[in-house]
């Protein structure tokens, strides 16, 4: 009798923790990351730094798309009556942002969309919003970083035919996207603010990948060759791919401690470790930093204000027409390389 009163004690223990265990699970708040390609170093280094701060009482998934807008609706819908609070998505077409936040705002689900900003009047809804780089900025300080540089440039060693313009190419990422668009666009034009005559020699779209990058800068240099005297890439990634053609091809080498001394410049825009390590051994010139870890914590704190109702006056960050908030970056090169090193 005394045994099976035991027996009957710890099945009512086991079953009193399971109990409690799901009832912590159904209390749990839940946050689903979705994101455009798992592949991308900006977004997997973003991810990293996020789903390590995540508070410990929040849980948490994460759905990689491929870069593929089906799959990616898929997963949404997937989740939509899954009992997840909260939906942080990195869009692969940012023409579809404006559906997904119909379906989100039926299930009643808050999302906050990053790095891909959504057309204009697709935020809709108290709880909707966007973090992302300060495009346009970043951009102009790609053209601030190479402007002391070439500094008297008709007279110096990267004006290679003396003709007094900056004769330039410019990594593209992808056609459409809000960050390549302003970033091509306000390199060239705040280089020309600053006094410097430029001839765009080409333009070449490489989907803010390497190997892309890498068959981009093949084509280029095969076309102009010794006559490019500096590389825009909206990219880390796509920058690195471009050197490596270069040393594949012999045009650039390892500048070790020295200072930079390539052929040409290659400026990059993230800061990610492999662009910081290429700045290090005198490859990249530079890059402005795309600050994955403060637009991180941003998309933290949103998550925070949102599930936990406080009162958005006390909001750490400035958010701009009630929806976005923009994340400046830094200009890194190897004299400030020691401030962000990962």
């Amino acid at each position: 009798m005394k045994k099976k009163m035991i027996v009957l004690l710890n099945v009512f223990a086991v079953c009193f923790l399971l109990a409690a265990f799901s009832g912590c699970r159904q209390n749990s708040l839940r946050i689903a990351f979705f994101i455009y390609n798992g592949n991308d170093t900006f977004i997997t280094e973003t991810m990293r730094y996020m789903t390590a701060h995540v508070p410990p009482d929040m849980a948490f998934e994460v759905r990689d798309a491929g870069n593929s807008q089906a799959v990616q609706n898929q997963q949404i819908a997937g989740l939509l009556d899954d009992g997840v609070d909260l939906f942080v998505i990195n869009a692969v077409d940012r023409l579809a942002c404006g559906s997904i936040v119909e379906k989100c705002a039926k299930s009643g689900i808050p999302v906050i969309f990053f790095n891909r900003e959504p057309l204009e009047g697709a935020l809709i809804g108290d709880d909707v919003f966007y973090v992302g780089a300060a495009a346009d900025s970043l951009g102009k300080k790609q053209a601030d970083m190479v402007a002391e540089l070439f500094a008297g440039f008709d007279g110096s060693g990267y004006d290679k035919n003396g003709d007094g313009e900056v004769q330039l190419v410019i990594l593209k990422g992808e056609q459409g996207h809000q960050d390549a668009e302003k970033r091509t666009e306000n390199c060239v034009a705040r280089l020309r603010d600053l006094g410097f005559q430029v001839d765009v020699l080409a333009i070449e779209v490489a989907d803010w990948n390497r190997s892309d990058a890498y068959e981009a800068m093949k084509r280029l240099y095969a076309q102009y060759g010794d006559s490019i005297e500096l590389v825009f890439s909206n990219n880390d990634d796509m920058a690195l791919g471009a050197i490596d053609y270069l040393k594949d091809a012999g045009v650039f080498s390892d500048g070790g401690e020295e200072e930079y001394s390539q052929p040409f410049v290659i400026v990059g825009v993230d800061g990610t470790e492999v662009g910081l390590e290429a700045i290090k051994n005198g490859l990249l010139y530079g890059t402005v930093n795309n600050d994955s870890e403060n637009q991180a914590d941003a998309i933290l704190a949103l998550t925070d204000y949102i599930l936990t109702g406080k009162d958005f006056e006390g909001f750490p960050y400035e958010i701009a027409n009630d929806h976005y908030i923009f994340i400046d970056g830094d200009i890194i090169t190897r004299s400030s390389l020691g401030d962000y090193a990962k």
